[in-house]
């Protein structure tokens, strides 16, 4: 046993010469945080059940916010197809409900906090309160600072983040009232690490994570029952990002929706608080606590994050 232990710490005090202090601790972050995320896959089951959930997604008529809609209403939830684009959501509805699902469609424009109320009121009169608030609908510019206009700013921070506040005054009330629900935040990876082309859009995803992580708080201290999630994934190809340039592909792939909205259904069966895809962005948070900024610029240069951007071109609608 004795020698085990000398072993050991040779091995440790070895560590530390090569890797430094704050190394050898960020190698233990990435290794305890490797150990928890195979750990929690062993050991989880299939979760809550969703059957008689009521979820209202934003940007629900198309890209991830489609894929949760089909995949809800599937589990057995009555779903609430809410979107600007009335049309595609009619669409989408008939499409779930020809297959016996319950959803409804309705007309949403998340930058009006009088066609939330109406939405949410609609909502309300078919279902009932909404147990599942999925905060999803998203647009991105793309384009730099200098080219981006104070307009497109100001609508860019309304879709991806004020427009939190609208849904969540119209259902959290309820949801703490009857000590239960589940709020889930489509943020972003870029809500973790700042990228060049993504200026506007990075600071609403930055705002959209740290209102999770501030609602999450205040809700635990107040003893609530309602769980939230905050989702953070990598570029998706929903065409939202199409044409962007990606580096090093085998750590950060560009995501399939289809897999992308599986895994927000499980990570809202299991109550995950933060859903990071893919698991290799989880190195952004130890690495913006442990290297110098100087450092954490050179590696984003190094990885191509800021390059990204160069090659955009989108597709102009939400997610």
């Amino acid at each position: 046993m004795e020698a085990a232990t000398n072993k050991a710490k040779e091995f440790f005090d070895r560590a530390k010469e090569v890797l430094g202090t704050k190394g050898l601790i960020a190698a233990g972050a990435v290794s305890s945080l490797l150990i928890y995320k195979f750990g929690k896959k062993v050991v989880r089951g299939q979760g809550k059940a969703i059957k008689g959930e009521i979820a209202f997604i934003t940007g629900a008529a198309s890209g991830i916010g489609k894929q949760l809609a089909k995949n809800l209403a599937a589990l057995g939830a009555k779903v609430i197809i809410a979107d600007i684009n009335l049309e595609a959501a009619n669409a989408l509805r008939d499409e779930l409900n020809g297959k016996g699902y319950q959803t409804i469609a309705v007309h949403c424009d998340v930058t009006n906090r009088a066609s939330v109320s109406l939405a949410a009121e609609t909502a309300k009169q078919q279902f009932g309160d909404p147990t599942i608030l999925i905060n999803n609908a998203g647009i991105v510019s793309g384009k730099s600072f200098t080219e981006t206009s104070l307009e497109v700013m100001e609508r860019t921070m309304k879709v991806n983040v004020i427009s939190h506040f609208y849904t969540l005054k119209e259902f959290l009330p309820a949801m703490i009232a009857a000590d239960k629900g589940h709020i889930v935040t489509i943020a972003s990876a870029a809500g973790l690490s700042g990228t060049g082309g993504l200026v506007d859009y990075c600071a609403s995803k930055f705002a959209a994570v740290g209102l999770d992580e501030a609602l999450r708080s205040e809700l635990r201290f107040k003893n609530s029952k309602v769980k939230t999630t905050c989702v953070c994934p990598y570029f998706i190809n929903t065409g939202m990002f199409e044409g962007v340039k990606l580096s090093w592909r085998f750590l950060f792939p560009l995501l399939d929706e289809t897999w992308v909205g599986k895994r927000i259904v499980e990570a809202i069966r299991h109550n995950e608080p933060v859903l990071v895809m893919p698991s290799a962005v989880n190195m952004t948070y130890v690495m913006r606590a442990f290297l110098p900024t100087t450092w954490m610029d050179h590696v984003s240069h190094i990885m191509g994050f800021n390059q990204a951007m160069s090659t955009f071109k989108g597709r102009g609608a939400a997610l």
